[in-house]
């Protein structure tokens, strides 16, 4: 039996891979996140809760805390402080910093969702969609390095989008599938010595911020593809003047004449816009959608189960 600090989100991703190290019969001495916990139940906290952070971490007793890495002033008592062996870190957006690294050494672990040396970075299932590269579409467990998701790889597991006919929340969900088996079954092989890390091959990091934004630097053949390839993902968006947040896309636009130079004009379903070379309208990502993104991505979780 192995002890943990598991650092991660809440996610059905970072559940994944917490419930596959809990199943292995493991333990965790703390979930630390940079967010507070939740105050309200989620759909699936009441739905399939071992499927969720708040749930496992329920169910098990483990305390949860928000730490933000960067702002921790002395992090290797804190982690000393906790007594364990093994650092686990699951789709969260914090660096590890190598002094807490140094106290783990190859047992500090990583889950990512492609398939390293590909597509490292924090974005990597947009970035797939977009270049079209569904043979590096998966999960991989590697060793935590200074550099980011640079780590020897211990295992992997392909999770093609086009195998799930294009529907991005059943893939998420295979993507949390492929983490569980990982931390359940390949991850306590490899610390008892069963399975070997390799080192990566040179590989990409790919950042997409700019490529998820639709507006007049695009032209409507990109954005038509763009839309084309990734819809269903709700990362792609525009940006509306005087809005804090951006508004989220879906479908092919409706092409409305030539770009105006109007600002845009937002509406109930809809979004019209300049791009580069046209003025469309585009409907709109609604709560209703969302809500079925959850459906669909419990479905195929708990599908898997039968």
């Amino acid at each position: 039996m192995a002890v943990a600090l598991f650092i991660g989100a809440d996610g059905v991703l970072s559940a994944g891979a917490l419930r596959g190290w809990l199943e292995a019969g493991n333990v965790v001495a703390e979930y630390w996140t940079d967010y507070p916990p939740r105050p309200r139940p989620s759909l699936e906290s009441l739905l399939a809760p071992d499927w969720t952070v708040r749930g496992l971490l329920r169910r098990h007793g483990i305390a949860q805390r928000a730490v933000r890495l960067r702002a921790l002033a002395d992090a290797r008592a804190e982690v000393r402080r906790l007594a364990v062996d093994t650092l686990i870190t699951a789709v969260t957006m914090q660096i590890v910093r190598p002094e807490i690294l140094d106290l783990f050494g190859a047992r500090a672990v990583n889950f990512h969702p492609a398939l390293l040396p590909f597509y490292r970075g924090p974005s990597p299932f947009l970035g797939t969609m977009l270049d079209e590269r569904d043979d590096c579409a998966g999960a991989t467990l590697h060793v935590l390095s200074p550099g980011i998701d640079e780590g020897p790889v211990i295992d992997q597991i392909a999770v093609p989008y086009e195998a799930t006919g294009r529907r991005y929340a059943a893939w998420v969900a295979r993507h949390a599938l492929a983490f569980r088996r990982l931390a359940r079954d390949s991850l306590p092989s490899y610390l008892r010595g069963g399975l070997s890390a390799r080192p990566q091959a040179p590989g990409s990091y790919r950042r997409v911020t700019e490529e998820a934004i639709l507006g007049a630097g695009v032209s409507l053949d990109e954005a038509r593809r763009r839309l084309r390839l990734a819809e269903r993902s709700r990362r792609l968006v525009t940006m509306v003047p005087g809005r804090s947040r951006p508004v989220s896309l879906k479908r092919l636009p409706a092409v409305l004449g030539p770009s105006t130079g109007a600002r845009p004009r937002l509406g109930l379903f809809s979004v019209e816009f300049d791009l580069a070379d046209a003025r469309v309208r585009i409907a709109r990502t609604t709560g209703i959608d969302r809500q079925l993104d959850r459906v669909e991505s419990l479905a195929e979780l708990l599908g898997a189960q039968l």
